[in-house]
């Protein structure tokens, strides 16, 4: 299977998972997510406003916020570059690629002033933090740029014990996948 397919598969995977479900198993990876040491210790915090089928980000980064951390949106640039831009309640946002909502403007942060990085996609495998993303290549262009520590947070449905599809040389690895289950993979 190419990756198209396998990304339009896992894409119809997550949307078979009830509402009730995906709830419950939300709030126990929010909670994961904030166990985590790095996350405790961490300033700068970049994260995605997640859209439809993927785990809803919004209250992470509602708490993040409560907590007093520096809260960093992905907004896309051209030839699939992107940078992260300081949010917070009042930051204007307009719905972009896939539909998610980036910041309008604001304040810009260099790559390593970040302390994690929240890292989204469709499959992620356990064996050497491989993710399978939508397909652009932004968070794999970015992330050779910082060394930021790079949590994934995903449902169970979303883990191989192998990779499914092809890794590429610019296939950046992750350093923790975290689900409901607990922690996954942890380089």
């Amino acid at each position: 299977m190419n990756k198209n397919e396998f990304r339009q598969k896992q894409i119809e995977c997550l949307k078979q998972i009830d509402v009730k479900t995906k709830s419950t198993k939300e709030e126990i990876i929010t909670k994961n997510f904030f166990d985590q040491a790095e996350v405790q210790r961490a300033q700068n915090i970049a994260i995605t406003m997640s859209n439809g089928f993927e785990l809803d980000t919004e209250p992470i980064v509602q708490q993040l916020i409560k907590e007093a951390k520096n809260v960093y949106i992905p907004r896309t640039l051209p030839n699939h570059q992107m940078e992260f831009v300081r949010y917070d309640p009042s930051t204007q946002m307009q719905p972009k690629f896939f539909g998610i909502l980036e910041p309008i403007d604001g304040e810009v942060v260099q790559p390593e002033r970040l302390d994690v990085i929240v890292v989204p996609g469709l499959s992620y495998e356990i064996t050497e933090g491989y993710r399978l993303g939508f397909g652009a290549g932004y968070y794999d262009r970015y992330l050779r740029k910082t060394d930021a520590d790079k949590i994934v947070l995903a449902f169970s449905e979303q883990i191989y014990s192998k990779p499914e599809w092809d890794v590429e040389d610019f296939d950046v690895p992750l350093e923790k996948i975290i689900t409901e289950k607990g922690i996954q993979f942890e380089r």
